[in-house]
C-alpha cells in the first residue's frame, strides 16, 4: 500500500500535464471546429425565414461539426425540420434542399439550403364534423359569425377551430370537446378542404349551483349573486360575470366555477369552488406636503361582518388641517343589483379659511349597471356644523340628498393604466340656506411608445352653486382650489382669492384641470412632469375672464407590491406674495 503511495505521488505531476494537455487540445479542436462551416438559407419567403434560422440547429450552432459526415447530418436534420415548417405555413408542396461546397483558397465548407416554398395554399371550404348527436347547434362557420382569412397555416387553422369550439361552450355547449383535424389539399389548384371534428354533448341548460370551500359565507348570499335564472340556456359570459361579482365582494382569494355535465334533462350543475379570505385587514396610510403638513390614517375593516358580504370600515385620518374618524357599512344587494349604506363622520378642520367641527350621517341605496361599470347613488343626508372664521362663529344645520352617477373602468386603485373615471354629483342643500351644488370630475390616460414606456394622463373638475350668495354660503361649504389633490404648487386652498389678510375667500364654482407626462426609466422607476390649473369665483358659474392660477413641476414614482410611492415639486407660475416658492408633495398612489 505505501508503494503504491508513493508510485501514485511520483506520478501525480505527469498525470496533471497528461489532463492538461487534453482539455487544451479538445477547447483548441472545438474552436476550430467552430470556425470550419458557414450557413446560408435562400429562396424562403421573407415571411418564413426568420423562423427557419430559429429551428435551425446549424444556424444556433449548439456544437461543433469537426467531420462532413457529422456536418451532413446536421444539415439532414434541419432540412426535415425545414420541410415541416413549410407544411405547417401552408406550402403543401414546398421542399428544402440543401448542398455541401467548399469554399475556394479556405478549410470552411459552407451549408447552402435551397427553399422552393411553392404557392401558399388557400383553405376554400372548412367542414364541421360532430361525432355526437345534438339539437339546435351550428353546424358552419357562418352560422357561428366566424370569418377566417383563408390561411392554411397550421396555426391558423387551429385558431380557427379553438374559435368554432369557444362559440359552441358559450352558446349552450359547455362540455365541448375537440376531436380532431386535418387539411385535404388539391396540389393542382394549391387549394385546401380543412375539417374540425368536435364531440358537443347536449346542449345545456343553466341547473342548481354546488359548492364548496365556503366556512363562513351564508350559500344563499352566494346563489344571489348569480347572473342566471335556472333553466336558462347556457352561456359563457354568465359564467364570467358571475365570477366578476364573486371576485368584487373581496370575501374570496380562489374562485373556481366550472359547468358539470348536463343531466338527462340538459340541466348542467354550475360546480363553484371557493377559498375565503381573511375576514379583518388593519391598514396604515401616511403622506406629507408643505402646504398641508405630514399626514396619516389608520382603518380597521371587517368584511362579511354578517356572513353576507356585509362591509364595516373605521377609519382614523389625522394632519395639520383635518382630523376625522369615519364609520361606513355597505349591505350588498345581489338582486337589485347594488348595495344599501351607511355613514357617520366626526370632522375637525383647521384650514387658513375657517375652522369647523363637523357631524354628518347618511344613508341611501347604490345600483350598478353596464357590468357594473356604472353606478347611480341616491341618499339622505344630515350634517352640523360650528364654523368659525374672521372672529365669526355660527351654527349650521343641512339636510341633503347628494345623487351621483359614477362611471369607473380603471383597473386599479392606486395605479390605474387603463379605463375612464367620471362622476356627477349633484347635491340639494335645505336647512340654515337653501342651495345645491353640482360637482363634475373626469380623469384618463394614454400609453403610447415600446412597452407603453410613455403614459399621459389628464383630469378635470368642474363645481358650481346655485341659490346662494358668497356672503350667506357657510365658509365650509365654499368651494376651493389648490394643494395636492388640486393645483400643484399653490397652498391648500390658496388657488383663489385672497382677503386684505391673505385668507382664502373661496367662491361659489371651480374650474381644475391637469396635464401629467410620465416615462419609466427602469422596472420600478418612473418619472414625471405636470402642469395644473385652475380658478375660483364669486360666481355660480366659473367665470373665465378671471385669471388661472397654474403650477408645473416633476415627480418620481417608485413601483412597490403595494403601489407607486410618489414625491412631486411643484412651482406657481403667478407667484402672489403670500405664496411659497414651491410646495412638495409625498404620497402613495398616482396623482390620478
Amino acid at each position: 500500500m505505501l508503494a503504491g503511495r508513493q508510485l501514485k505521488n511520483r506520478y501525480s505531476p505527469i498525470l496533471v500535464f497528461i489532463v492538461f494537455a487534453t482539455m487544451s487540445v479538445v477547447c483548441c479542436a472545438n474552436a476550430l471546429a467552430s470556425q470550419n462551416y458557414s450557413l446560408e438559407i435562400v429562396g424562403a419567403p421573407e415571411t418564413l425565414k426568420s423562423k427557419l434560422e430559429q429551428i435551425s440547429r446549424l444556424h444556433q450552432a449548439l456544437r461543433d461539426y469537426p467531420t462532413y459526415a457529422s456536418l451532413r447530418r446536421a444539415a439532414e436534420r434541419d432540412q426535415k425540420s425545414f420541410n415541416e415548417a413549410l407544411q405547417s405555413a401552408g406550402y403543401y408542396q414546398g421542399k428544402a434542399s440543401y448542398d455541401l461546397v467548399a469554399k475556394e483558397g479556405s478549410d470552411k465548407a459552407k451549408v447552402v439550403f435551397t427553399i422552393a416554398p411553392g404557392e401558399a395554399f388557400k383553405i376554400v371550404e372548412y367542414e364541421i364534423l360532430f361525432r355526437d348527436e345534438a339539437e339546435d347547434r351550428p353546424a358552419t362557420l357562418e352560422e357561428a359569425n366566424i370569418k377566417p382569412d383563408g390561411s392554411a397555416a397550421g396555426a391558423d387553422i387551429r385558431d380557427v377551430q379553438l374559435q368554432f369550439a369557444a362559440h359552441l361552450r358559450e352558446n349552450g355547449f359547455p362540455n365541448t370537446k375537440i376531436l380532431g383535424r386535418r387539411a385535404i389539399a388539391n396540389t393542382e389548384e394549391a387549394t385546401a378542404h380543412a375539417v374540425f371534428i368536435f364531440e358537443s354533448g347536449p346542449k345545456a341548460r343553466f341547473g342548481e349551483i354546488k359548492l364548496d370551500g365556503l366556512t363562513t359565507t351564508k350559500p344563499d348570499f352566494i346563489h344571489k349573486l348569480k347572473t342566471w335564472d335556472d333553466g336558462d340556456e347556457y352561456e359563457r359570459n354568465k359564467i364570467i360575470s358571475y365570477r366578476d361579482r364573486l371576485a368584487q365582494t373581496a370575501l374570496f382569494s380562489s374562485i373556481n366555477i366550472e359547468p358539470g355535465a348536463p343531466d338527462k334533462n340538459g340541466l348542467a350543475p354550475v360546480l363553484v369552488n371557493l377559498e375565503e379570505r381573511k375576514r379583518r385587514t388593519i391598514g396604515l396610510g401616511a403622506s406629507f406636503s408643505t402646504s398641508e403638513g405630514p399626514g396619516g390614517r389608520i382603518f380597521f375593516e371587517n368584511r362579511n361582518i354578517f356572513r353576507r358580504g356585509e362591509n364595516l370600515r373605521i377609519e382614523l385620518s389625522a394632519s395639520e388641517i383635518e382630523q376625522a374618524i369615519k364609520f361606513d357599512i355597505i349591505k350588498p344587494l345581489p338582486s337589485l343589483p347594488g348595495n344599501a349604506f351607511g355613514n357617520f363622520e366626526f370632522s375637525n378642520e383647521t384650514t387658513d379659511a375657517f375652522d369647523a367641527r363637523s357631524l354628518r350621517t347618511s344613508s341611501g341605496l347604490a345600483k350598478k349597471w353596464l357590468n357594473d361599470n356604472l353606478e347611480t347613488r341616491a341618499a339622505l343626508a344630515f350634517e352640523t356644523s360650528k364654523v368659525k372664521a374672521e372672529n365669526t362663529e355660527e351654527r349650521t344645520y343641512f339636510v341633503s340628498t347628494p345623487l351621483s352617477v359614477l362611471w369607473d373602468s380603471e383597473n386599479d386603485l392606486l395605479n390605474p393604466t387603463k379605463g375612464l373615471r367620471a362622476s356627477i354629483v349633484v347635491t340639494p342643500y335645505t336647512g340654515s340656506d337653501t342651495f345645491f351644488q353640482t360637482e363634475f370630475s373626469s380623469r384618463s390616460r394614454i400609453h403610447f411608445g415600446s412597452n407603453d414606456r410613455f403614459t399621459l394622463a389628464a383630469r378635470a373638475g368642474v363645481g358650481a352653486t346655485f341659490g346662494s350668495t358668497l356672503n350667506d354660503l357657510p365658509r365650509n361649504k365654499r368651494l376651493y382650489a389648490g394643494g395636492g389633490g388640486s393645483v400643484r404648487g399653490f397652498g391648500f386652498q390658496e388657488a383663489g382669492p385672497l382677503d386684505a389678510d391673505g385668507v382664502p375667500i373661496g367662491g361659489r364654482s371651480r374650474i381644475e384641470g391637469a396635464f401629467e407626462g410620465r416615462m419609466m426609466v427602469s422596472k420600478n422607476i418612473q418619472l414625471a412632469a405636470f402642469v395644473d390649473a385652475g380658478l375660483v369665483s364669486e360666481s355660480a358659474t366659473p367665470d373665465f375672464n378671471e385669471p388661472f392660477f397654474v403650477g408645473f413641476g416633476g415627480g418620481v414614482r417608485y413601483f412597490t407590491p403595494i403601489g407607486p410611492i410618489r414625491a412631486d415639486i411643484a412651482f406657481p407660475t403667478n407667484k402672489r406674495d403670500t405664496d411659497q416658492g414651491f410646495q412638495i408633495y409625498i404620497a402613495l398612489g398616482q396623482s390620478f
